[in-house]
């Protein structure tokens, strides 16, 4: 005969089991009364009003649940009819198709850093005008300051340092150095484009070889392994990578690009955090983009000296763009 404690037990767990069941049931079928709301926005045409609804409903979702039963949730949404009207959105569907093999390629970059591009004058009007809000997000405006920013450091580091040698890491289409005043007059004594993409590299070469850039092709395997190295360097920086490291790689790749620096040179890193500004954005990104980053936090991020030699390291310090959706690492070998 069972013992009767353990009865009640398991009744007791059975109980709390169906209980937790309902409870989630009820979370998941009032989200996807959202994502009912924003389709029938979307098919009135009203593309922004859309776009707010399901905002705020993916956002709601990625911070009420499990991150198994979030990724659960991203996987089910598209088998919603709203994809089909979402994925009309150039930005969304290039991410979600990943013609380069990888969400956030330099294509993608480019229709956040411009209003007029062909894949988005080709789009319907629903999905121009997703286009559109996708341009205004916070995260889109710091991928554009962030573009700005590392032009104006450029151009500073020309004037303090003629002949300067400068190292982009996962460089993509560059599009910092077609703003440099810099590299235009050709001020720089070297310039190299690191990355993996050929695509990339191909636009690199046509639009910025000219100008003295040289496109260089290269992985954050063949760094850490050692079989791609280079050496002397005034700045160093990686703005659009860490976002997809783990942390012990992102650990070691700065113990390597730190070494390649010469006395004051300067390296600079970027990564995408969590705010409550951006969150939908974030839901959306993984939930119909495909497109999932690791966001960290200031200490995470100050992580990534520990490797670093205390007595190499001049001086150090973090901050964050103007909008406050990225942190950026700056690091200056003695």
């Amino acid at each position: 005969m069972e013992h009767p404690i353990r009865v009640e037990r398991a009744a007791q767990d059975t109980h709390t089991n169906e209980a937790l069941e309902q409870r989630q049931s009820e979370v998941w079928n009032s989200h996807w009364t959202g994502l009912d709301q924003a389709h029938d926005a979307f098919v009135a045409g009203e593309a922004r009003q859309g776009m707010l609804l399901l905002f705020s409903t993916l956002g709601h979702a990625r911070s009420v649940m499990v991150s198994e039963d979030w990724k659960r949730f991203c996987k089910a949404c598209l088998a919603h009819p709203i994809r089909e009207l979402v994925h009309q959105d150039p930005i969304t569907r290039r991410s979600f198709a990943r013609p380069r093999g990888y969400a956030g390629d330099a294509v993608l970059l480019d229709l956040m850093y411009q209003t007029q591009m062909p894949e988005r004058a080709r789009a319907t009007k629903l999905g121009q005008g997703i286009c559109q809000f996708m341009f205004e997000q916070p995260s889109a405006v710091s991928l554009r300051w962030r573009r700005d920013m590392l032009a104006r450091r450029i151009d500073e580091l020309a004037k303090e340092r003629p002949d300067a040698r400068v190292l982009s890491v996962a460089c993509g289409h560059l599009r910092e150095a077609q703003l440099s005043q810099a590299v235009r007059e050709r001020r720089l004594g070297c310039f190299l484009a690191l990355d993996q993409d050929p695509q990339s590299l191909t636009v690199v070469e046509r639009e910025l070889m000219p100008l003295g850039v040289e496109p260089v092709a290269g992985s954050v395997k063949a760094l850490l392994q050692g079989k791609q190295t280079f050496s002397n360097l005034d700045f160093i920086y990686a703005a659009g990578l860490y976002d997809y490291l783990p942390q012990p790689l992102a650990i070691r790749l700065t113990r390597v690009l730190f070494s390649m620096l010469r006395t004051d040179g300067r390296l600079l890193l970027a990564n995408y955090t969590e705010t409550s500004a951006d969150a939908g954005c974030k839901a959306y990104m993984e939930a119909f983009m495909d497109w999932w980053l690791i966001y960290r936090d200031e200490h995470e991020v100050a992580e990534w000296l520990q490797d670093v030699p205390r007595n190499e390291l001049a001086r150090q310090r973090l901050f964050r763009d103007d909008p406050g959706n990225i942190i950026y690492l700056e690091a200056v070998r003695r």
